[in-house]
């Protein structure tokens, strides 16, 4: 019984913060010029929105592939290829008639059906033929049934629970009946299909929000055409705040979302989402305790089309890039930044990151993106390593992540910083500790196979000198065993 309490004191503290954060995300948007629901739509959204609902045949919700005449006996598919089948065919039920559901206002769909939901048209009324449920349609028990009275309608008292209701009940058909969905939306009617895209469209945020209805979405996000992904994907990331908190519960969902996006202007929809994240007190939130949003940013990163479709969120990834670092998925983050910048960032990123490489060497993050600047083998990096790393090769030999990193140098260095690393070890006065180190073992090895002969004689004169080390020590096996195939024996 105590622990209530506190997991509620948790929970209220982080939804405080949340609430913290989207004032921030609040004052990044004014800041730069976005548009946030609820005050107005996403960028383009909701006119894109109004497009697609006005382009289609008789005011239909999508506007649907011109085919001048359907091949005979050959099936149509509207929103793209079908999916791979989930369970063995099966028939579908029956044509039916649609029971007489009426609206407020005592006013009825051509079809009797009635759905009381906001319509992704703004001001467009879905067409009678969108709804329209003859021999694809389910049984009339599996639909979401409509509102039956005008004291429920929105805008009324109990809107709010009545509409919440029912968008649950959509979401739990569109989930129980998912072959069935998909069967229809890719290869049944035109009509059956559209009502079906209007229904996901329209819940796509409770169905990203569901951890049954995530399948069902991506399958569809991942099979459809361009203009039904974009809507989808308009509707998840138009309220900023709740996308927001959907990247922190489903960001699987989310990065697999981003990673279908197949056009320019859906991957502006995510790009205007994530921007406001930039802001300063937000991103250290993201580095610091925030790895799944983390993984939406480096999502959509590796998806950017060009350096300057997404500059500044690069630049924000460079501002905290030592941060970034280290960080598992801010390590993965940068590494996919660093993939996609133009030079001039690029470089200024890696040489923050040499002149802190002494410190990243040791963490057991930092040591990969040193490994990484050191492979690029440009020579002003390489020299500002050089000169950080020189007297501590012992210090660095002898830890676990940076002895990793000093038999980098060892093969991209040239030489003369090769010299110097060899001769810090040798004139160390416990160089038969290192000999026998855990790690550093690893390191003398590395050396005697990647040194020029007269350093490596050097180096194998000093082992080989040392009096009382057991050969047959487990951490030096290695190192005599190289020993013995470039010739040297006792």
């Amino acid at each position: 019984m105590a622990l209530e309490p506190a997991a509620e004191a948790e929970e209220r503290r982080l939804y405080e913060e949340d609430e913290l954060l989207f004032d921030d995300i609040a004052r990044e948007v004014a800041r730069l010029g976005l548009r946030d629901f609820p005050e107005v739509e996403a960028e383009e959204g909701r006119q894109e929105e109004e497009d697609a609902a006005s382009a289609g045949p008789a005011n239909g919700f999508l506007p649907r592939p011109v085919l001048l005449q359907r091949p005979t006996g050959q099936q149509l598919y509207l929103y793209g290829p079908p999916p791979p089948p989930l369970l063995p065919p099966r028939m579908l039920p029956p044509p039916f008639s649609p029971p007489a559901l009426g609206m407020p206002g005592n006013h009825k769909l051509l079809d009797g059906w009635c759905f009381v939901v906001d319509n992704p048209g703004h001001g467009h009324a879905p067409s009678p033929q969108s709804f329209c449920g003859g021999g694809s349609g389910p049984p009339r028990a599996a639909w979401p049934r409509a509102l039956p009275s005008d004291a429920a309608w929105p805008g009324r008292a109990g809107a709010a629970a009545a509409n919440t209701q029912l968008v649950e009940a959509c979401v739990q058909y569109l989930c129980r009946n998912e072959e069935q969905v998909l069967d229809t939306l890719f290869q049944g009617r035109p009509e059956a299909a559209d009502a079906y895209a209007q229904l996901i469209v329209t819940n796509a945020v409770p169905l990203i929000e569901s951890s049954h209805g995530t399948r069902l979405l991506g399958l569809v996000i991942d099979g459809c055409n361009d203009g039904l992904q974009y809507l989808i994907i308009a509707r998840i990331t138009r309220d900023h705040k709740r996308f927001f908190r959907i990247c922190a519960a489903r960001s699987d969902e989310v990065v697999g979302m981003i990673r279908s996006c197949r056009s320019e202007r859906s991957l502006r929809l995510v790009r205007n989402a994530i921007t406001p994240w930039m802001a300063p007190s937000i991103m250290h939130r993201l580095v610091t305790s925030d790895s799944n949003r983390l993984k939406v940013v480096q999502a959509f990163v590796q998806c950017v089309p060009d350096p300057y479709f997404a500059e500044f969120i690069f630049d924000a990834i460079a501002k905290n890039c030592l941060a970034l670092v280290i960080h598992p998925h801010g390590l993965s983050l940068l590494q996919s930044c660093l993939e996609h910048v133009e030079w001039t960032a690029k470089d200024s990123i890696l040489s923050t990151v040499a002149r802190c490489s002494c410190d990243l060497a040791q963490h057991r993050f930092g040591n990969y993106i040193v490994q990484d600047v050191l492979k690029q083998r440009d020579p002003s990096h390489l020299a500002i390593i050089a000169s950080r790393f020189r007297h501590h090769y012992v210090k660095l030999s002898r830890q676990r992540y940076s002895s990793n990193v000093v038999e980098t140098c060892l093969e991209v260095f040239d030489d003369r910083e090769r010299f110097a690393i060899v001769e810090e070890l040798v004139w160390f006065p416990s160089f038969r500790d290192l000999v026998t180190d855990e790690f550093a073992n690893y390191v003398i090895s590395k050396a005697l196979r990647t040194c020029k002969a007269s350093l490596r004689h050097r180096l194998a004169m000093a082992i080989l000198s040392l009096p009382h080390v057991n050969r047959r020590h487990p951490h030096c096996l290695r190192m005599f065993n190289t020993l013995s195939l470039l010739g040297y024996r006792d």
